[in-house]
C-alpha cells in the first residue's frame, strides 16, 4: 500500500462537507471489505493485541457515523452486513476479568463486585492498557446500556445488573473504569499515572491518555470516575509536563516530547478539571495555555522519527485531536493559529485547526479508501479509523453544562479572549 503523502503546505481545494463524507464513506467502505466476517475482527497485524485495539478504533468509527449492531452498514447501495454486531462478538470474546481492591487513594470499585475487566486475555500484559483503552470508546459509544453481552466470558457471569445477574453494555464499561481506577500508579514519580497494566508502579504518557481517552467516552454511558483518579492524576500531570516548553515527556519531562504526548496531557488537564477556577471547560490555567502553545509551534510538522510530528502521524492526530476537541473545541480560532493556508469550505465555515487537519486528510486518503500508517507502530488499521474520527468530528466527551447568566456575566468580565466551547457537527 502506497500513496503520495506531501507535508508542505495543502493547496487551496475543496473540503465540502460532502467531501468530507466521501472520505468517510470512502474510509468505512475499506474497513468493512478488510474485517474477518468469521471472527468479526480487523486482523491484519499479525498480533492479536494489535487487532483487538484496531478492531476497537474501526468500530468507534462506524458508531460514530450511526451504524448499530444487528443492523445492515450499506454504503452506496452496497450493503457489507452487520459490521458493528460482529465487531462486538470479537471484542467481547476477549474481555477478561481482572480482580481489583481498594487502592491507597480510594475505592475504585464502582459496582462493589471486587473485578475491573480488560480487553487482553490472560494475566498481566504489556499491552493492557494500550488495548483496553482503545476498545472501551467504542462500547461506550453504542447507545445501549441495557443490551446485554451475548458471548464471551462476561456472558455467564450472574453478578451484573440485566435479568438473573446477565451482564449489560453499561456493566462492561463500569468494570472497565474500576480497572482503569484501581490500575493507576499509587506512589513515587509515576503517581497518577498509568502504564502498560494495572499497578504497574510506572508511568509513561504515551500509555496514560488512553485510560483517560476511555474514561471521558464512558461519561457517555453514565459512568462516572471516582474522584480520587482525577485528583491523583494531577500529580502525574504536575510531572510530565515540560515546565520550559509546556509539552508533554514521556516518563518524565525532557524524554520524547512532543504533539502526540501533548495532545494526550491535553485530555488529561481536561478530565482533572484543571483551570483557573476549579470548573472544566477554561482554558485559562496557565500550564493548559503552555500545552497548548507547544502544539502551536509544531502544528505544521511532517513526521520525524517514530515519535515525533504531527501531520502524516496518524498517532499523534488522533492525539492532538483528543486534546483539542475536548479543551477549546472544532470551532477555535484563537489557540492553534500556525495553520496551512485555508482551502475552500462551506459557506459559514471558518479556517481553523480542525478544517486544516481535514483538508490534510481529504487530499491524502489513496484511491482505495485508506490511509497510511506510520511505521513501525500504527499501520492503516489503526490509522484509518481514526483519522474517520477526525473528519467525523468525533465527540471525545458529553459536551459541558452551559454555565448560569450570571457565572458567565463575571467570567466575561474576567477573563479576556474567552473560547466558546462549540463542538461542530457536520451538517
Amino acid at each position: 500500500m502506497g500513496a503520495l503523502v506531501v507535508f508542505g503546505a495543502v493547496t487551496a481545494q475543496a473540503t465540502t462537507e460532502t467531501q468530507k463524507q466521501t472520505a468517510i464513506d470512502a474510509g468505512l467502505v475499506w474497513l468493512a471489505q478488510n474485517q474477518n466476517t468469521t471472527t468479526g475482527g480487523w486482523e491484519n497485524a499479525g498480533d492479536v493485541y494489535y487487532d483487538t485495539a484496531a478492531t476497537g478504533a474501526s468500530l468507534l468509527s462506524f458508531l460514530e457515523e450511526g451504524y448499530t449492531a444487528g443492523s445492515p452498514v450499506v454504503i452506496n447501495g452496497n450493503d457489507y452486513g452487520d459490521v458493528v454486531g460482529r465487531g462486538l462478538t470479537y471484542l467481547f470474546n476477549k474481555a477478561t476479568p481482572y480482580g481489583i481492591s481498594v487502592e491507597p487513594a480510594g475505592d475504585p470499585d464502582g459496582d462493589g463486585n471486587g473485578i475491573g475487566v480488560k480487553f487482553v486475555t490472560g494475566g498481566n500484559n504489556s499491552r493492557d492498557t494500550y488495548v483496553t483503552g482503545l476498545v472501551l470508546p467504542a462500547i461506550a459509544s453504542t447507545g445501549t446500556p441495557g443490551a446485554l453481552v451475548g458471548n464471551g466470558p462476561l456472558s455467564t457471569r450472574t453478578d451484573g445488573s440485566g435479568p438473573g445477574g446477565a451482564w449489560t453494555y453499561r456493566d462492561v464499561v463500569q468494570n472497565t473504569v474500576d480497572y482503569f481506577a484501581y490500575g493507576q500508579s499509587d506512589s513515587g514519580w509515576a503517581r497518577g499515572g498509568w502504564r502498560y497494566y494495572a499497578d504497574y508502579n510506572e508511568s509513561d504518557n504515551s500509555t496514560a491518555q488512553w485510560p483517560v481517552i476511555g474514561m471521558l467516552f464512558a461519561q457517555k454511558m453514565g459512568v462516572q470516575t471516582p474522584q480520587f483518579v482525577k485528583d491523583e492524576l494531577k500529580h502525574w500531570i504536575a510531572y510530565i509536563q515540560n515546565p520550559n516548553n509546556g509539552g508533554s515527556g514521556y516518563n518524565n519531562n525532557t524524554t520524547y516530547v512532543n504533539v502526540s504526548k501533548t495532545g494526550g496531557l491535553l485530555a488529561e488537564m481536561y478530565f482533572a478539571g484543571m483551570d483557573l477556577n476549579d470548573t472544566a471547560y477554561d482554558t485559562n490555567h496557565p500550564n493548559v495555555q503552555a500545552a497548548l502553545g507547544f502544539i502551536d509551534g509544531r502544528w505544521q510538522n511532517g513526521p520525524g522519527s517514530t515519535w515525533y510530528g504531527n501531520f502524516g502521524h496518524p498517532y499523534a492526530m488522533w492525539s492532538a485531536y483528543k486534546g483539542l476537541e475536548v479543551m477549546i473545541g472544532l470551532d477555535d480560532t484563537a489557540w492553534i493559529t500556525n495553520l496551512h493556508t485555508a482551502g475552500i469550505m462551506d459557506d459559514g465555515d471558518t479556517w481553523n485547526w480542525w478544517e486544516d487537519y481535514c483538508e490534510w486528510l481529504v487530499n491524502n486518503q489513496t484511491a482505495s479508501g485508506y490511509w497510511n500508517g506510520y511505521p513501525p507502530n500504527w499501520n492503516a488499521y489503526l490509522a484509518t479509523p481514526w483519522n474517520i474520527n477526525i473528519l467525523a468530528a468525533t465527540e471525545v466527551a458529553p459536551p459541558p453544562p452551559i454555565p448560569e447568566p450570571v457565572t458567565m456575566a463575571g467570567l466575561a468580565l474576567g477573563i479576556g479572549g474567552l473560547v466558546t466551547y462549540v463542538r461542530r457537527r457536520r451538517r
